[in-house]
């Protein structure tokens, strides 16, 4: 796949050329890719917490429902703000099929009463216009097709292979030593 053309909905996986640290081996959903730019969040950085540890109780949460929703960073930018994803497509603005964004506390607990799964990211990913593009011709990222199992099924320390692997040819051999077939 070449450059992001979607304006949402598709992944970036780090190149293992990338050698920035805060996007080693990152899987990124994108929730929006326009002429002005680039914002997503990171599909395998769990903080190994819950949301209920970094917020206060707010109005408009379900007694005990931030408990159950994992903490992930979701990128370098602005990591005091947080962002949801549900699999509930009434909650939010759909993505992907079965990934919502944008609901707040109150339209997500019908989401976490349904048992279906709900995701909290600290922060985001962003890139300036063109910028995405430019690094995705230099080799830094790698664009995929986004599923609902990418956010909530696949384990954080499986998703970078796993989305390789599902893109087959040098990109399944990547997932297996992080190289390219003719760097050996």
């Amino acid at each position: 796949m070449g450059s992001p053309a979607a304006d949402q909905g598709f992944l970036v996986v780090a190149s293992p050329e990338l050698a920035d640290p805060n996007f080693s081996r990152a899987v990124v959903l994108m929730i929006s890719h326009d002429r002005h730019g680039s914002f997503g969040l990171i599909l395998n950085r769990p903080l190994k917490s819950m949301l209920a540890d970094a917020l206060e109780p707010v109005e408009g949460d379900v007694p005990g429902m931030a408990e159950h929703v994992p903490l992930f960073c979701g990128g370098p930018v602005s990591t005091d703000l947080v962002q949801f994803v549900s699999n509930a497509e009434q909650c939010g603005r759909i993505v992907a099929p079965g990934v919502a964004v944008g609901a707040d506390l109150a339209e997500l607990s019908c989401a976490t009463a349904a048992d279906l799964p709900v995701r909290a990211y600290a922060g985001y990913s962003g890139w300036g216009a063109g910028q995405l593009e430019r690094e995705t011709e230099e080799g830094s990222w790698i664009i995929a097709p986004a599923a609902a199992r990418h956010v909530f099924e696949i384990a954080h320390d499986e998703l970078w292979a796993t989305v390789l692997r599902d893109l087959g040819g040098e990109y399944a051999w990547m997932a297996l030593d992080g190289s390219r077939p003719g760097d050996n």
